[in-house]
């Protein structure tokens, strides 16, 4: 019963987190393809994982314990999996025809996010158990979300503005790895304390909690904001259209 707990309490974050942006979206998207898009989160998570220990392995025993952070939070985890969930929007939702604004990118960076976001969770509860999902509910899961918004974001407007594909493009890919592994550094630093049974430096602590704080809200706020922009853009729209309607 405890692990049946454990993965209710995992997955319910990311599907309300689901259920937030596509309610955001005032133009819907088809239940079918937001299905499909979270299920291919669900599919790059192991994927993901495998790529990511291969390339951080060689540096895991590094001398430094913040070169060995630094690979596992980029090499490990952030280029890896940023990189697969860019893979299924430029190669799956983008080609669709029910792409067709740039809140869509939007829409579809944060449910392949989630659906990322969702498995992992689950394997960390199964794990580590109920506190787990109850922290990384307010952490790991929203930030995932966020960083699926922003690259969605770009992807949008490398969509709709083809003059600027490759700029946008690349940041599609190179903020989220960013945030990313900066948000995932200061944990490795306490992670590789921990599992080597060493005291850490002082001020490490308090280093690694500000450092995770502000780095989750930058990822959410940063979101929060380019939703909104959207958001405007679609009620203008909406607005153009009922006044088209209203006129004689």
């Amino acid at each position: 019963m405890s692990i049946l707990i454990g993965i209710v309490a995992a997955l319910v974050p990311g599907l309300l987190l689901l259920w937030y942006f596509l309610r955001r979206d005032r133009f819907p998207e088809p239940r079918g393809l937001v299905v499909r898009t979270f299920l291919l989160g669900f599919a790059i998570t192991i994927p993901a994982g495998l790529i990511g220990w291969l390339l951080q392995s060689p540096l895991a025993d590094a001398a430094s314990v913040h070169a060995a952070a630094l690979a596992q939070a980029f090499l490990g985890a952030a280029i890896p999996e940023e990189a697969l969930k860019l893979a299924v929007l430029v190669w799956y939702c983008r080609r669709k025809d029910d792409f067709d604004e740039p809140m869509d990118g939007l829409v579809y960076g944060a449910t392949v996010s989630l659906g990322f976001a969702t498995l992992e969770n689950v394997l960390y509860v199964l794990n580590g158990g109920l506190g787990v999902a109850l922290l990384r509910a307010v952490t790991a899961v929203p930030g995932h979300a966020a960083l699926g918004a922003i690259m969605g974001f770009y992807i949008g407007l490398a969509h709709f503005l083809p003059h600027r594909r490759r700029r946008y493009l690349w940041l599609a890919f190179v903020v989220p790895v960013l945030l990313h592994g900066l948000y995932n550094y200061p944990a490795m630093i306490a992670s590789f304390y921990n599992k080597a049974g060493i005291e850490p430096p002082d001020g490490t602590l308090a280093f690694v909690g500000l450092g995770l704080l502000a780095m989750l809200i930058i990822e959410i706020g940063w979101a929060l904001v380019l939703q909104g922009r959207l958001a405007r853009s679609q009620k203008q729209r909406l607005r153009m259209a009922s006044a088209g309607a209203d006129s004689p």
